[in-house]
């Protein structure tokens, strides 16, 4: 199980290593690890929520996988909603968690983002803001609920076809995303 007694650098990635571990394996397990790890020091929580393990933050990961309970639990100990991912393989650098929630269409995810103040055009590496995303990924629910929100819609393409999902920012699948699939 996750501990933060002594909180050394080695811990906090342990402790980053663990929760990714049991986002994988047991989102019941994961919400209780992380409970008990805000529970014990909410800024060592923190610490371990956006510590960055091979370009991924435990945070960044809850978000792309669904894990409402958990990004909520971040972002309650004060994870800054607008928290940018690493270089990572696949994944064009500056990408925040609106984007890959926008991404992933999942409108909960959004909302819990946006209530906590995550920029609406916030805009990755490569200059693509998250409603560009949801537009790329035919998620026409995520590109409907961030207008609505405020986001700016230039570049934004609302009649997008299934063949325009090759276009998407986000190339590969990683394997605490979908369980099954290789990465390549």
């Amino acid at each position: 199980m996750v501990k933060c007694l002594s909180m050394s650098r080695e811990d906090l990635h342990q402790d980053s290593c663990t929760l990714l571990a049991l986002l994988r394996r047991d989102e019941d397990s994961l919400n209780d690890a992380g409970k008990q790890l805000v529970k014990q020091n909410r800024e060592y929580a923190r610490d371990v929520f956006t510590h960055q393990v091979d370009g991924w933050a435990p945070f960044h990961a809850f978000v792309l996988r669904g894990a409402r309970r958990m990004v909520k639990l971040c972002l309650k100990c004060g994870v800054n909603p607008n928290l940018s991912l690493g270089a990572i393989d696949g994944l064009p650098s500056g990408c925040t968690a609106l984007h890959l929630a926008a991404h992933r269409g999942d409108v909960s995810i959004i909302n819990v983002l946006i209530a906590n103040g995550a920029e609406l055009d916030v805009k990755d590496d490569i200059n693509r803001t998250p409603v560009l995303y949801a537009s790329l990924a035919n998620n026409t629910l995520a590109v409907k609920t961030l207008k609505r929100a405020g986001a700016d819609m230039t570049g934004c393409d609302t009649n997008k076809t299934s063949e325009d999902m090759t276009s998407s920012p986000i190339m590969c699948l990683l394997p605490f995303v979908c369980s099954g699939l290789s990465v390549k």
